[in-house]
């Protein structure tokens, strides 16, 4: 695979272009580390649909990032992508942190797999293995609504949620659907895609030490 289409791959863009997405369906699945996470996520894939994790296809020699994605190997393309970046962890005893930015089809065929692929991708297996950080430019093209939803899906499941202040940026935590309807009037008026993080763990963190 040229450079240039290694490059194009490795970043979060709308692979709209036929061109740009076969290429990209055709790395993903003759990648070396790639692994079937179906299972594990609890997502059912149906008959022509993969979710597959790929390991080290980006940076051999690297353990501090991999890729997700949802292939359809009866068109030979790829219906969901992520690229999960590991941050350092909180402190010792906390696990490393995952940053994913992604890109999902509009192709109406994919649909009804894309409808609950982020609630089973994020809570069911990355929040599993490491502390996940959300932030609104985490979503190629749904900014703030992602981020909300994702927040608020979280809460609802009890996990523990640090959001940052709008206004002072500090991670506080944030416990309740109606705080973070306080927090959503403010977020509205933030410019900043990146101002807007939220940590989210299946265990409760000293945010105080230090932050994502």
């Amino acid at each position: 695979m040229p450079i240039a289409d290694q490059d194009r791959a490795a970043s979060v863009e709308v692979f709209t272009r036929s061109a740009d997405n076969s290429a990209l369906y055709s790395a993903l699945t003759e990648a070396v580390g790639i692994s079937d996470i179906g299972e594990k996520a609890g997502y059912d894939s149906g008959p022509d649909y993969r979710l597959i994790r790929i390991d080290r296809r980006l940076d051999v020699t690297s353990d501090r990032e991999f890729e997700i994605a949802l292939i359809d190997d009866l068109e030979l393309s790829v219906a969901y992508y992520a690229k999960v970046t590991l941050l350092p962890s909180l402190d010792a005893n906390s696990r490393p942190v995952a940053r994913h930015q992604f890109w999902r089809s509009a192709n109406m065929r994919h649909s009804p797999m894309l409808r609950d692929i982020s609630q089973k991708l994020l809570f069911s297996y990355i929040v599993r293995n490491y502390d996940l950080l959300i932030m609104e430019d985490s979503a190629s093209n749904e900014g703030k609504f992602y981020w909300l939803r994702q927040v608020s899906r979280a809460i609802e499941l009890g996990l523990h949620v640090y959001a940052s202040d709008v206004i002072t940026q500090a991670l506080k935590p944030l416990s309740t659907q109606r705080a973070l309807n306080d927090m959503q009037n403010q977020a509205w008026f933030c410019t900043d895609p990146l101002s807007l993080r939220a940590l989210i763990s299946i265990y409760p963190l000293d945010i105080n030490k230090h932050g994502p």
